[in-house]
């Protein structure tokens, strides 16, 4: 039995982005989108350093992420808008001090990690962030960094790109998982 799952229209998408203020709010605008465009899971996200993701002169045009658990790694394109979000973001992180050397974080947070001492974002304040935005949207279903993924990968489905394609972008063991959540 297929699963249902919750995505984002783009009415939805445009909504969340609507919800966003204040000085670190255009860090999570481009969190958002940069999410919204690659379809990475939390923990690949929050782990990015700025050199996996900037050669020192522009944006790498994709993304190697690293296999866990014996899973092969693998490429994700950085589309025209993830580009320019994660831009943005490293823009961000310079004008707050932040040095752009290869193995700072690429997403960085208000406030020191208690773990490691770094200012590297945690899941937690993602799922926080997105939280935030659903509310202030007002949005009527749960919306998670989860979510975001499904998304991507409904609208990835829904422009023609094979089963097989999608499951190597969201790292996928098994194209029966891709094919019962995203499959037709």
């Amino acid at each position: 039995m297929k699963k249902e799952l919750k995505t984002l229209t783009e009415e939805d998408a445009q909504n969340l982005m609507k919800g966003i203020w204040g000085r670190w709010g255009e860090r999570d605008r481009h969190i958002l989108i940069f999410l919204l465009h690659t379809g990475l899971k939390i923990q690949e996200f929050v782990s990015l350093t700025v050199g996996e993701v900037f050669t020192g002169n522009r944006v790498k045009k994709s993304l190697n992420i690293l296999g866990k658990k014996g899973k092969p790694d693998r490429k994700v394109p950085l589309d025209r808008d993830a580009r320019e979000a994660a831009a943005m973001i490293l823009e961000f992180n310079r004008r707050h001090g932040f040095r752009l050397e290869t193995d700072e974080p690429f997403i960085i947070s208000r406030q020191r990690n208690k773990k490691d001492g770094s200012y590297r974002i945690t899941p937690r304040q993602v799922q926080r962030i997105i939280k935030n935005l659903r509310e202030d949207a007002r949005m009527g279903f749960k919306t998670t960094p989860q979510t975001l993924r499904h998304t991507f990968a409904k609208k990835m489905v829904d422009q023609g790109m094979d089963l097989k394609e999608v499951q190597k972008l969201l790292g996928h063991r098994s194209i029966k998982t891709t094919r019962d959540l995203y499959g037709m």
